[in-house]
């Protein structure tokens, strides 16, 4: 004689509930899971960012702190360091115009040779092909 057991009602009607509560339960325990690995990336990173910064000011502050040079110049000789510095610096930029410049003329020299040796081997083509025919 086998007793067959009766589950009560609420419990008919508790089970596909529980199903979506289990999932429920999943999904935000899969959440944290991803959450965590993305903050064990992000973390360290962010340290390192951090330390950077905490550097950038204590450089700023020993560059603040440092004071005067062991030596004064001059005016007369600080207006001519800097007429040579704008000079220095009107010259690299006239110098790297004329490099770009002779880069240029060389490229476009190059794709002009390139383009004529192209045309003189379709011509040898087409005459090969008139004297096959």
């Amino acid at each position: 004689m086998a007793v067959e057991y009766v589950y009560p009602a609420w419990w008919e009607w508790f089970q596909p509930v529980l199903w979506a509560v289990l999932l429920f339960i999943g999904l935000i325990i899969v959440y944290y899971i991803i959450r965590v690995i993305q903050e064990g990336r992000v973390t360290p990173r962010l340290a390192e960012i951090e330390l950077e910064k905490e550097k950038l000011k204590l450089m700023t502050l020993e560059y603040a702190h440092r004071g005067q040079p062991f030596f004064r110049i001059p005016p007369e000789r600080l207006e001519e360091i800097n007429k040579l510095d704008e000079e220095n610096i009107r010259l690299e930029t006239d110098i790297f115009a004329k490099q770009s410049a002779v880069e240029k003329r060389i490229q476009r020299l190059e794709n002009m040779v390139k383009s004529t040796k192209l045309d003189h081997m379709v011509e040898k083509i087409k005459e090969d092909e008139r004297k096959i025919r």
